[in-house]
């Protein structure tokens, strides 16, 4: 009977089967296949049903032309759907008891295990190790998809990159024909060269024959020459000045010319780029904005439009261990619960812009909030990084260290960041014992070189900085005047701290103030002293005549904490812990 009812089923009964052969479809040979008329056929029912280049639908009867890569295109669709009944079919066979299995191919399933012999116990095992199968099963059909989805978007990426190297090549083939007009032009230019130089040399002759003269008939013959000669040299001048330069020749050379050099700076911000190590991983697994199917991204060359040009140093040694390689490390520490396309979206994340950073957007929030933006240094084959924050709705750059950051983690070049001189605010987070640290941020005046130094050592870029030094004094304390001085000028003095500036600090827009919050210059009767970045705060306003004299900035936010600082009972313990720039 079920032969019977197999003969007398007709195409399209079960979509999991070829309307053709009855046969399932597969994911290698009998793959289904979209003809252009909408109905589904498996691959080597349609080898079979080509005649002549065409093909005709066993359904509809319509007539396809076969395509020029010989196959129609696989059904995507039918393959997702025939996979879902199957896995459904599958896990239902599974879990459910083989008794409480509906229909006769449940109670045939269970007759026959008991027929073996298997123990309920057994059983029951036998059920789990196929539920894990299956389990494996899907798995493995999922890596399938992610691969595919993966595919899809580098062949994407390869297409857009072949574009682009035949435009560069098209760039080429320009620049070369503009050399070679180059080259024309300069050819005709050394021929109307010699032209001049020979009606130059005639002139020259005519004038030394002028001075020899010595009869009226002479005269009469050499004056008739000179008509001739110097309307040929006023000829040949005309043709000089009507015929060079050539406008066509000049214009395309120079726009050729800045189309190749803004192609040669993009070339050499992609080559950075690939010479910085990135990979993604994640030690704190965080989900996706948007956890919908990734669709194929965009250029990679948006990899690079973010370039860090530092070169990193690499120490080895026979004894030590051979460090992972970014994809080791990504095998082991990336979120098991991403998919391919994810750890791709946020590689792309990783590439941030100064402009994401000052705008706040999203990927730059998040990693932020995460603690994972750097801003990176190197002088020198020294290479530091400044951990960059959000904090009360600022954006804080922290001085310069020696450390590493997490292979998840953005990184920008210092440079991007933080201005070449003032004006600009820097600032220092000072503690002391029963004290939790607090701010104090200080704007400095437009370029000095006094505040210059301050912004170098809030930051760290010239080597030393303010952290962990001391507050050293107070002068005038409880007085009008009274004032704090910054820069623990012993620590930075023990070798580690070279001087940031010249000694000539002076020189510079500064003036005098007297108010509370005045960051003034310190003038020392050892001049070598000045540069290794000491500097006043006044807490007190002063009395009228007694103003510092160098002042080059003031506190912007926090000047009760450097007057609680000065009333405590030893200044000495007073510590900055962190400090930097508000960007």
């Amino acid at each position: 009977m079920e032969e019977a009812a197999g003969k007398g089923r007709t195409m399209g009964d079960n979509p999991e089967d070829c309307p053709v052969c009855l046969t399932n479809f597969d994911d290698i040979v009998q793959r289904p296949r979209n003809l252009p008329c909408g109905h589904t056929v498996c691959t080597l029912c349609i080898d079979k049903l080509k005649e002549q280049g065409r093909v005709t639908c066993p359904e509809c009867r319509i007539s396809h032309a076969v395509p020029e890569g010989g196959q129609f295109p696989v059904s995507y669709i039918a393959e997702a759907l025939i996979r879902m009944m199957r896995d459904a079919k599958v896990a239902t066979a599974a879990l459910s008891p083989p008794s409480a299995g509906k229909g006769k191919e449940a109670a045939e399933a269970a007759d026959k295990k008991e027929a073996t012999g298997f123990s309920k116990k057994m059983r029951s095992f036998l059920q789990e190790q196929e539920a894990t199968v299956v389990a494996a099963i899907t798995a493995c059909r999922e890596a399938r998809s992610q691969l595919d989805q993966y595919q899809t978007t580098l062949t994407g990426w390869g297409e857009r990159q072949q574009h682009l190297e035949d435009r560069l090549q098209g760039l080429v083939d320009q620049s070369r024909s503009a050399r070679g007009l180059v080259q024309q032009e300069k050819s005709r230019t050394t021929a109307m060269e010699v032209k001049v130089k020979e009606v130059e040399q005639a002139l020259q002759a005519m004038q030394e024959t002028l001075h020899t003269l010595k009869t009226e008939q002479e005269a009469g013959v050499v004056v008739t020459e000179v008509f001739r000669c110097t309307g040929e040299a006023e000829q040949v001048v005309q043709e000089c000045q009507e015929c060079f330069p050539d406008a066509s020749t000049v214009t395309t050379a120079r726009k050729v010319r800045e189309a190749s050099s803004a192609a040669l700076e993009a070339a050499q911000a992609v080559q950075a780029a690939l010479e910085t190590p990135s990979s993604v991983t994640s030690e704190e697994p965080r989900p996706l904005s948007n956890p919908a199917e990734p669709r194929p991204l965009s250029d990679p060359a948006e990899l690079s439009s973010q370039s860090h040009p530092e070169e990193l140093s690499s120490q080895s040694g026979s004894e030590e261990p051979r460090p992972q390689s970014a994809s080791e490390k990504l095998q082991v520490q990336s979120d098991p619960g991403s998919t391919i396309m994810d750890r791709v979206k946020l590689i792309l994340t990783l590439n941030l812009k100064a402009k994401d950073l000052r705008s706040l957007s999203q990927p730059a929030l998040s990693l932020m909030q995460a603690g994972r933006v750097f801003a990176v240094h190197q002088v020198k084959g020294q290479r530091r990084l400044a951990r960059i924050s959000l904090e009360a709705g600022q954006l804080c750059l922290h001085t310069l260290k020696e450390q590493h950051h997490s292979l998840d983690a953005a990184t920008l070049q210092v440079s991007q960041l933080v201005p070449p001189s003032p004006p600009c605010t820097v600032f220092l987070d000072l503690s002391w014992p029963g004290s939790s640290p607090r701010r104090v941020q200080i704007h400095l005046s437009p370029d000095t070189l006094r505040g210059r130094q301050i912004m170098m050592m809030c930051t760290g870029q010239r080597g030393p900085s303010y952290l962990n030094t001391r507050l050293n004094k107070v002068e005038d304390k409880g007085k009008p005047g009274e004032w704090v001085m910054v820069g623990d000028l012993k620590r930075l003095q023990d070798g580690k701290g070279a001087s940031v500036l010249p000694p000539d600090l002076d020189e510079g827009e500064y003036w005098k103030s007297g108010r509370a919050g005045a960051v003034h210059g310190l003038v020392w009767k050892d001049s070598t002293l000045g540069v290794c970045g000491a500097f006043g705060i006044c807490t007190r306003d002063c009395l009228g005549g007694e103003e510092p004299n160098l002042v080059f900035g003031e506190v912007v936010d926090g000047l009760h904490v450097v007057a609680e600082a000065a009333q405590h009972s030893s200044i000495m313990e007073v510590t900055v812990v962190d400090c930097g720039m508000v960007l």
